[in-house]
């Protein structure tokens, strides 16, 4: 029997290996990166060939060994990124969401005895660094100023889930701040005394099953209420500005008048153009 028919003949009859239940072995990849499915032979068992296939969509070969001689030019969608280990481990790199999966290898001994172990591989993409935004309002729903509300956004782009965790270090003295979350954990709602808010630095976590990004904010001046100087001058300039703006306007509007009562004065007559060439005295 050729080898050709002999390894059609053993990947048709390799359903026969699976009489029993197998939980697949979980591999984890990331987009872009590598994946490795690493075979494990039963002891004693002394692998001939090996067959490795992907089983969805549809099943196909992927790479196999005869007689120590590998194989990995089967075109399958993993053509041109597969790499055969001398451990039986099978390497795809590089992996996409797309080839998330279930893979076999089915070992074949010196006697003919068969064994298949089957993979799930499971694609994560990759995380950008996280973004924060601080929000603010300047009173609580009280209405008190000594309370400062701190609304904080944390984003980061992906093609696949991304969990979002805070951690809070406030000051060495005093009560924690009080923390609500939102939209899954995505933005964080605390509140703060102004005083206390330069010693709280948060820190933002977005992470998958495989990748971790984090990102942290100090709350310098975001709760910081004006001082008395500032408030004086705030106060000042608007002030100024009442004042202005009426005094200003009165002027302007004197003016006009008294150019509108010179030209009646002076015996000058003023006329308005309407359509039709035809001119109105005033």
């Amino acid at each position: 029997m050729g080898w050709v028919p002999l390894t059609a003949w053993i990947i048709a009859t390799s359903g026969l290996c699976m009489s029993r239940a197998y939980t697949p072995t979980q591999v984890l990849g990331v987009a872009g990166s590598s994946a490795l499915f690493k075979a494990a032979p039963p002891p004693n068992f002394h692998s001939r060939e090996f067959f490795w296939s992907s089983l969805q969509p549809s099943e196909e070969l992927v790479a196999t060994s005869l007689k120590g001689s590998p194989e990995i030019q089967y075109r399958s969608r993993f053509y041109g990124r597969t790499r055969l280990h001398d451990n039986f481990t099978l390497e795809i790199d590089p992996v996409d969401l797309e080839d998330a999966g279930k893979f076999s290898v089915l070992l074949v001994d010196t006697t003919g005895h068969m064994q298949k172990q089957t993979f799930e591989l499971k694609v994560y993409d990759t995380i950008s660094n996280p973004l924060i935004q601080v929000f603010t309002e300047e009173k609580d729903l009280n209405g008190s100023s000594e309370t400062c509300l701190v609304f904080l956004t944390c984003h980061a782009a992906s093609r696949t889930n991304v969990t979002y965790e805070w951690a809070g270090l406030a000051g060495k003295t005093g009560p924690r701040p009080k923390h609500w979350l939102m939209e899954g954990g995505q933005v964080l709602r605390t509140k703060l005394d102004p005083k206390e808010a330069l010693q709280v630095t948060y820190t933002c976590t977005a992470s998958n099953a495989v990748v971790h990004k984090s990102a942290t904010v100090e709350l310098r001046d975001s709760c910081q209420q004006p001082s008395e100087g500032e408030k004086k001058t705030a106060h000042s300039l608007r002030e100024l500005l009442l004042i202005i703006i009426p005094v200003a306007s009165f002027f302007f509007l004197l003016a006009v008048l008294s150019c509108v009562c010179y030209k009646q004065h002076s015996g000058k007559k003023m006329f308005y153009r309407v359509p039709g060439n035809e001119s109105i005295q005033l």
